[in-house]
């Protein structure tokens, strides 16, 4: 007769993934919140006013104030004024579409529409060409401030210019 050696199974021994014992659902700090509730109040001595737990102030991070690096657009805008009216004139010599996409607040200006007195209607258009690129700066820096990026502040300025631009569309042909 011969005796097959069988051999047992080697012993499983610990496993290396730790089992985690499920947690309560109370958070630590609605903990807290129940532990000073339980906590009974102080007198002062001598007197019968109680006296509260001072509450800890936490302070929240809250943003940086708005420093004068962030208007460098309205800076840019200012220093290219001084050369609006060359620019005023080369759109005007190119077409009136580059004069509409370029200028748009001093052909706006222009339109009677707008019921303005004689006198202010001939210099309005004059301010306009001059306030139009630090006014764009100013568009620009508050897109920058609120936190879009310069991407975005660049078409929200086109987009007002082209906005600009179909309104003096509808003046012209329509009006």
């Amino acid at each position: 007769m011969s005796h097959t050696a069988y051999t047992m199974p080697e012993p499983k021994h610990r496993t290396v993934k730790k089992r985690v014992q499920p947690v309560a659902s109370i958070r630590t700090s609605e903990f807290a919140q129940e532990v000073k509730a339980i906590q009974p109040q102080k007198k002062a001595p001598g007197t019968n006013i109680h006296l509260v737990p001072a509450k800890v102030k936490t302070v929240a991070p809250r943003k940086s104030a708005i420093k004068l690096i962030s208007f460098w657009p309205v800076a840019v805008g200012l220093f290219l004024c001084g050369f609006a009216q060359e620019w005023y004139a080369i759109a005007a010599q190119a077409g009136i579409v580059v004069l509409r996409l370029t200028f748009p607040f001093a052909l706006l200006a222009t339109h009677r529409e707008i019921g303005l007195d004689a006198q202010i209607a001939g210099s309005l258009p004059q301010f306009a060409i001059f306030a139009q690129l630090p006014l764009d700066g100013l568009m620009m820096t508050l897109a920058l401030v609120r936190g879009k990026g310069l991407k975005a502040a660049i078409f929200q300025v086109q987009s007002v210019h082209l906005v600009c631009a179909f309104v003096l569309w509808l003046l012209t042909y329509l009006g």
